[in-house]
C-alpha cells in the first residue's frame, strides 16, 4: 500500500501552491484518491514524483501549461526538443543578467560621478548614443508612430535613460527650446536591436567637455543652466562642435518638487 498524502502536505514538501497541484489534477497527470468517508482527497509517492518532476520542469522555465504538454507527451525526442528549444531561452536570459550585472555596476558609477561633477568640468569622450525624442521641451508628442516608438523603448528599461538634447544651431542662435526623450549606449543597441532611423538619432564618440547639471521641476532645464559649460568652453579656448547632449543619471521627489541630475556633454574643437 502506497503511503498517503493530504495536498497540504504535498504543497509543503514540493514548495508549491495547493493550486498548482489541483491545476495538475485537472490535466489528470496526477490522479489522488478520495476518502469516502471525510472527502478528503490524497496523494501517493507516484503523485509525488510527478509533482517533483513538474517542479523540475518548471526550474528551467517551462509554464504550467508547457509542463502539462509535457507530460502528455510519449516522445522522448519531442521532450528532448522542446528542453533544447528552452536551453535558447535561459541562454538569452544569460546574456540580458550579465547585460542587466554591468548596466547596475554603471549607474553606480553615474551615480558616484555626478555627485563629484557639479560645478566641475573635465574633457573626455562621451560615449555613442542612440536617442528618441518623446517632447518638445516639456511637451509630449501625440503622432501615433512617436508613441509607438515611446512605448517600444519603454520596454528596454533599465538600458535607456531620460535624456535632453540642445541643437547647436538653436544654440548659436540663442534659443533655449531643447528636444526630450530617452537615450540608449550604443554598447546595448545589437543587444536591444536599435539603429539609427528617421525618429531615432545616432550620436557617435566624440571629444567633450563633461559635467554634471542638477535641475527641477521648479527651475527647469534650459539654455541658462548650461552657462558654466560655454563658459569653461570660452575660458578654454574650445568651441562648441555639435550639440550639446544630456543623460539623466537619478531623479527623486523628497517633497513636492521633483529633482533630477544630467550629466552634460559638449562636443569640442580647438578654436
Amino acid at each position: 500500500m502506497y503511503q498517503k498524502y493530504s495536498i497540504g502536505t504535498m504543497a509543503k514538501l514540493l514548495g508549491i501552491s495547493s493550486e498548482a497541484i489541483r491545476y495538475y489534477e485537472s490535466r489528470n497527470i496526477i490522479s489522488p484518491v478520495r476518502d469516502p468517508e471525510t472527502g478528503y482527497r490524497y496523494y501517493n509517492t507516484w503523485d509525488f514524483h510527478m509533482l517533483l518532476r513538474a517542479r523540475h520542469y518548471q526550474n528551467y522555465g517551462f509554464s504550467l501549461e508547457e509542463v502539462a504538454e509535457l507530460f502528455r507527451s510519449h516522445d522522448l525526442g519531442e521532450i528532448r526538443e522542446r528542453m533544447v528549444d528552452q536551453e535558447a531561452v535561459i541562454q538569452q536570459e544569460i546574456v540580458r543578467q550579465m547585460n542587466l550585472l554591468k548596466r547596475i555596476r554603471q549607474s553606480q558609477k553615474m551615480l558616484q560621478d555626478a555627485k563629484d561633477s557639479v560645478g566641475r568640468f573635465r574633457i573626455e569622450e562621451r560615449p555613442g548614443i542612440y536617442r528618441m525624442n518623446t517632447q518638445k521641451n516639456y511637451t509630449l508628442f501625440k503622432k501615433k508612430e512617436q508613441l509607438e516608438l515611446i512605448s517600444e523603448w519603454t520596454e528596454k528599461e533599465p538600458f535607456v535613460f531620460s535624456c535632453a538634447v540642445f541643437y547647436q544651431n538653436k544654440i548659436k542662435a540663442g534659443e533655449s527650446e531643447f528636444d526630450f526623450g530617452m537615450g540608449l549606449h550604443e554598447e546595448y543597441a545589437p543587444l536591444l536591436h536599435v539603429a539609427e532611423s528617421e525618429l531615432v538619432q545616432y550620436y557617435p564618440p566624440c571629444p567633450c567637455v563633461h559635467t554634471c547639471v542638477p535641475s527641477r521641476s521648479g527651475k527647469y532645464l534650459s539654455l541658462e543652466s548650461l552657462q558654466g559649460g560655454f563658459q569653461y568652453l570660452k575660458e578654454n579656448g574650445l568651441s562648441l562642435a555639435g550639440d550639446v547632449v544630456t543623460q539623466v543619471v537619478c531623479m527623486t521627489k523628497p517633497e513636492e518638487e521633483y529633482y533630477n541630475w544630467h550629466i552634460v556633454w559638449f562636443p569640442i574643437k580647438a578654436e
